[in-house]
Formats: structure tokens, sequence, C-alpha cells
């Protein structure tokens, strides 16, 4: 097995493992047999993002909150040595996010080969959030503009993706008990 394959397989089993049953976020692939999925479809579902409403103008910008997203990572021939190719397959309105052909999604300027497929994912949703977003070099730069106007209205959603990174249960009435030994 070639270090690429070793790097698909760990990906593809670190997916399967941290979404299979995540209240916000699925993972849809096609996995033949003898092979490790290179394209991923992954849905986001009851987080808020935005998109133009149809009513806008380009002197007005109105929005509209979505909640569902769906968006395609492709693990090219390149990767890991080069980061995946990442695609919004649903309209939003993000300063990242290129709504005309490819529809690509900027996931950072820098990429190490040590960041995993699952956090692309948590990031990509907090882009949608608006938790995470640049307007310096944008893919949409009338999006980037609306939020360096609109920063009293960020983030778009408060929603913890990383739901394994807290989990605080309150019980006893919500008293908690904390032992220190």
């Amino acid at each position: 097995m070639t270090p690429r394959q070793r790097r698909l397989n760990s990906d593809y089993e670190n997916l399967v493992n941290e979404f299979s049953n995540h209240p916000y976020i699925s993972i849809e692939f096609e996995k033949k047999e003898n092979s490790i999925p290179e394209r991923y479809i992954v849905n986001y579902k009851d987080i808020r993002g935005i998109k133009l409403s149809r009513f806008s103008t380009s002197e007005n910008k109105i929005i509209d909150f979505i909640y569902n997203h769906k968006i395609e990572i492709y693990l090219h021939l390149d990767y890991p040595r080069l980061k995946p190719q990442c695609y919004i397959l649903t309209e939003i309105f993000h300063p990242n996010f290129r709504m005309a052909h490819p529809h690509d999604i900027c996931i950072g300027d820098f990429w190490a080969s040590g960041e995993t497929l699952v956090d692309i994912i948590y990031q990509a949703g907090e882009m949608i959030q608006y938790k995470n977003y640049g307007i310096q070099n944008p893919l949409n730069g009338i999006a980037a503009k609306w939020a360096r106007e609109n920063i009293s209205l960020l983030p778009i959603d408060n929603t913890n993706l990383r739901i394994g990174d807290i989990e605080i249960s309150l019980k006893n009435n919500g008293n908690v008990k904390i032992d220190l030994k």
C-alpha cells in the first residue's frame, strides 16, 4: 500500500468514525470493492448560513437564511501533498465560497498535510456559519464587503459542530457535581 493509499484509508476510517451519528453532518461516498473513496459529499443540516435573496439589488443586499448545505471534497492524485479540492454544491453568500464556476471553497491559503478531512469538514461548517471567514483575499468580493459592513450580525449561527469537543451533562435538576481528587 502506497503512502497516499494509507492516507486515503485513514481519512475514510476517521470520517466514518467521526460522522456516523453526527446530528448536523453526514457524509456520502461511493466505495467500490477494493477501493478507497476519493470523493465525498458532505451534508450540513440545521446549520444557518445565508444566501442573497432574489429581491437583492446591487445597492441593497437582502439575505435569506438557509439551513441545509452540501459540499464536495475531491482527493486528487497530489493529495495529501496538496490540499484537497473543495466545492460548494448549494447556494451560499460567503467571502470564501465562489458561486461562479467552479464553485470552489477557499479552505485556507496554507495547507499542511497533517490537516485531516475531519478538520476540513468542521472548518467548512464553521465558514457556513460565518464563525470563520476571510475578507482579505476573497473568492466573492461582494460577500466580503457585506461581511465587513455587517460584522455585528456575525456569526450567523453559534451551533457547536464539534460536538465531541464539549460534552457537559446536567443531571440532578441542573446541578453539576465536580469531584476533584
